[in-house]
């Protein structure tokens, strides 16, 4: 197969994937009656370029008054581009037609993508290539790409991640049993940093009571003792007022005094360690029209974890207060025009959200946006990874203790 003939939708994996697997010469998008603005043609080309050996991409609107008219436009392409193939997974019903008619007509290869499955089929003719061309693991980077971003870094690196392995997973570990009071010491630890943590010794030097405007933030000795014997704190010591220690490092000290990042952390080493995702990124930073811009007036945005499977993807929003509808809603919508119709949205929170927030629990359900909340991240990391693989919600508001 030379060219792709493309029943254009507007959805990332309908549109692009068969290009990115079988890298043909070029890709004619058949748009019916309407034709995508600059951007989304631009973006479309510059997918399909970098990532199907520099292929061509061609936009012809076909009109939608008759499949007569589509099934001639379709012949016309044909003659000009004998070796071609059309793929099938989606469209207006009148070009599927079309699309069906001719090439039962003309014995032109045609195929489509079994989404329950993960694998391209032959209608006709395909057999051989589909065999030739196995699917790609899609990284998060190719599947923001897809939706027309492109990533641009990540807000909370993962590299010393491997370094401290063993102390993270204790921290998680004490994280997981602790979440009614672990964000109130990370907000009593990250303020005392910025006023009694002196950089040049690396030594934490404040009062076990702080006041932050009107707000009351304590140390918790239950916690600074478990972290201590984690090896996440040493020297720590404590005359009854004060308290003082040092962090293991500079990592481990980000990961206790930014208020959120161990819900982060522990939903992607949950998702890494489970094996079942082809790809698996943390605080992946991106610009939304994929051009990098040499000023500020640029749309971007952060997504906490994403993870893909095949044509599957889950975006998941992490959040240590109650979240409203606003999250949930953001949530949802990046997930479909960054991930598409397969895209998951999920709503990670520190918070008892069906037991505080009823009503926003519903929405999430109705919505479809998979909630982990505070008791499924008590139940550790296999539960969370099943409830994003196999999601389940309360009919009715739980009663807790």
């Amino acid at each position: 197969m030379k060219t792709l003939i493309e029943l254009y939708v507007n959805e990332q994996f309908d549109d692009l994937l068969a290009a990115m697997v079988f890298k043909p010469e070029r890709v004619v998008f058949l748009c019916a009656g309407f034709m995508p603005d600059r951007a989304s043609r631009e973006s479309v080309g510059r997918f399909v370029k970098e990532n199907a050996n520099g292929a061509e991409t061609i936009f012809l609107n076909v009109g939608n008054k008759s499949v007569e008219k589509l099934f001639e436009k379709i012949r016309e392409i044909e003659a000009s581009y004998p070796d071609c193939a059309v793929e099938m997974t989606g469209g207006p019903a009148g070009m599927l037609v079309a699309a069906e008619r001719f090439c039962e007509g003309s014995g032109a290869k045609a195929f489509y993508f079994d989404r329950q499955r993960g694998r391209f089929r032959s209608i006709h003719g395909m057999e051989a290539e589909i065999e030739a061309s196995p699917i790609p693991k899609l990284s998060v980077k190719t599947l923001i790409s897809m939706g027309g971003g492109l990533v641009t870094g990540c807000r909370h690196s993962t590299r010393p991640f491997a370094e401290n392995e063993e102390c993270v997973r204790k921290i998680l570990g004490i994280y997981s049993q602790n979440l009614r009071a672990w964000n109130s010491f990370s907000e009593y630890l990250q303020f005392g940093c910025k006023h009694y943590y002196d950089s040049r010794t690396q030594l934490y030097f404040a009062p076990m009571t702080l006041l932050n405007n009107s707000s009351l933030l304590l140390a918790n000795r239950k916690l600074m003792l478990l972290l201590k014997e984690a090896g996440a704190i040493e020297e720590l010591a404590s005359d009854g007022e004060n308290v003082s220690f040092r962090f293991k490092n500079g990592y481990i000290k980000e990961i206790l005094t930014t208020v959120g990042m161990c819900l982060e952390l522990f939903i992607y080493t949950a998702a890494k360690d489970s094996g079942l995702f082809d790809s698996v990124e943390m605080s992946v930073l991106f610009d939304w029209d994929g051009i990098k811009h040499l000023n500020f007036n640029d749309t971007t945005n952060e997504i906490d974890v994403i993870m893909t499977k095949g044509a599957e993807s889950w975006f998941v929003s992490c959040k240590t207060a109650r979240p409203d509808t606003r999250d949930l809603y953001e949530i949802d919508w990046l997930a479909e025009k960054f991930g598409g119709r397969s895209a998951v949205g999920v709503l990670a929170t520190a918070t008892d959200l069906s037991g505080e927030a009823w009503a926003n629990y519903m929405r999430a359900r109705d919505m479809g946006v998979v909630v982990i909340e505070r008791e499924d991240v008590i139940k550790g990391a296999s539960h969370v990874v099943e409830m994003l693989t196999d999601p389940k919600w309360y009919d009715e508001k739980p009663v807790r203790e």
